[in-house]
């Protein structure tokens, strides 16, 4: 796994009616902040890319007076954006910027194929209505479509990060989600958590069905045996050295939805990273309904990631 140095922010620098504000929200100064943090550790570099998305009624004055207001909408955008730069710049960070026109979460797709970033982060409300319907319309088509791992961002919840946790159902799809969040937690020193959770509702059904309580513990005794070695297996595979705060797995029982927010809570863990694909878990997690009911109540941020061997639609583009 490269490690996490070329590194894309989403700045949304729309504000009510406006096409483009010198202010920005606090889901971007989130995702800025965290963008800092990581690259400060990395050594790494960051672009600012703010899309601009505009409405018929934006396009219609665009093409009735193109060079004034566009370059207006440019010129708001490209003072902030410099802003942002000249900070980072300060703080010993390369930087630059771009703008583009469009839908957010198509373009910053697009600028993630083309620049072939490690990593694109971005901002989301936290635990609102408001934070489902902005991860249906723009995070979670970011999520299934950029070709990096994306990296959502919460203002409530951005803080040192000293404690990463990375969900696996076992399942070879969720090995590249088990590398980035080692390298994520080798370059910024945090301990790491490797969680899979034993889904009990099979032994639900079996107590039902009349099973005797000493078989049913028997039971969930061996499916942890077995879970726990197969969690050593898969973490075999991965190069888990120069994590200095330590390695951790934890085999947890429960429903994923509950099991592993309440750990991250319990635990104080300020990133969570999984996988958009798996048996399970996994593909549930992030491209079912559970995916808009997590992230709102999720106390840290999250970084999404491909299984290997994934190609974004438009990754193809730029080959």
């Amino acid at each position: 796994m490269p490690h996490l140095q070329n590194i894309l922010v989403g700045v949304d620098l729309h504000h009510g009616d406006r096409i483009a504000s010198s202010n920005i929200g606090a889901e971007s100064k989130a995702a800025v902040d965290e963008a800092i943090q990581l690259a400060l550790v990395s050594g790494g570099a960051i672009t600012f890319c703010s899309v601009l998305e505009l409405t018929a009624q934006s396009q219609s004055l665009i093409e009735k007076d193109h060079e004034n207001i566009l370059k207006t909408v440019e010129d708001y955008a490209s003072i902030t954006l410099s802003e942002l730069v000249e900070s980072a710049n300060a703080q010993g960070i390369a930087a630059e910027s771009r703008i583009r026109f469009g839908a957010a979460w198509e373009e910053l797709s697009k600028e993630s194929a083309e620049g072939k970033y490690d990593v694109v982060l971005v901002g989301t409300r936290s635990r609102t209505r408001a934070a489902t319907l902005l991860f249906g319309s723009t995070v979670q088509k970011l999520m299934r479509f950029a070709p990096c791992p994306v990296w959502v961002a919460k203002p409530s919840e951005v803080r040192e990060i000293r404690e990463v946790a990375v969900a696996t159902d076992l399942s070879d799809a969720c090995l590249p989600a088990i590398k980035v969040a080692a390298a994520i937690s080798r370059q910024i020193n945090a301990k790491l958590y490797v969680l899979h959770v034993l889904e009990t509702g099979d032994l639900r059904y079996l107590a039902i069905a009349g099973v005797a309580e000493e078989e049913l513990r028997d039971t969930e005794a061996q499916l942890r045996i077995n879970a726990v070695q197969k969690l050593k297996e898969q973490l075999s595979q991965v190069n888990l050295s120069g994590i200095q705060n330590g390695v951790h797995s934890e085999v947890l029982m429960g429903d994923p939805d509950t099991t592993i927010p309440q750990f991250v809570l319990e635990r104080q863990v300020d990133l969570l990273v999984i996988g958009t694909h798996g048996r399970g878990l996994v593909s549930g997690l992030l491209l079912g309904n559970t995916a808009a009911r997590i992230l709102p109540s999720l106390r840290a941020s999250l970084v999404a990631v491909k299984p290997a061997g994934y190609v974004s639609p438009y990754a193809k583009q730029v080959r």
